[in-house]
C-alpha cells in the first residue's frame, strides 16, 4: 500500500510485508501512477555496501502496530529536541529462562 505524503512531488512511502516483517519504504508516485521505491547504497558490513530499498523495519504486524502507536503518542504530546520514544519488542519466548 502506498501512502502519499507530498502531493506536489508525489512523495510518500509504501507499507511492505516481507517474510512476516513489516517495513515502511520510501517511495514516489510517477505521473503515470506507477509507484517507485527509493533505493540506496546501504552499508551491510565493514567496507561492504548493497543496493537496498530505503526503509524502516517495524517488525511483526503486532510490533508494527505498537511502534506506530508510539509514533502517534509522540506526535500527540509534541516533538521536543532530544526527546526519544521507542517500542522495543520482547524477544520470542522459547520456553527457556534468561540466564541472569
Amino acid at each position: 500500500m502506498f501512502i502519499l505524503t507530498d502531493r506536489q512531488y508525489g512523495e510518500g512511502f509504501e507499507v511492505n510485508e516481507y517474510k512476516g516483517q513489516i517495513s515502511l519504504i520510501a517511495a514516489r508516485e510517477a505521473n503515470n501512477g506507477k509507484i517507485y521505491q527509493r533505493w540506496g547504497e546501504i552499508e551491510t558490513g565493514k567496507d561492504q555496501t548493497k543496493r537496498l530499498p530505503v526503509s524502516v523495519k517495524l517488525g511483526s504486524k503486532e510490533d508494527a502496530i505498537k511502534t506506530l502507536q508510539a509514533v502517534i503518542n509522540c506526535l500527540k504530546t509534541g516533538l521536543h529536541d532530544g526527546a526519544t520514544a521507542s517500542y522495543i519488542p520482547d524477544p520470542p519466548d522459547n520456553g527457556e529462562d534468561v540466564p541472569f
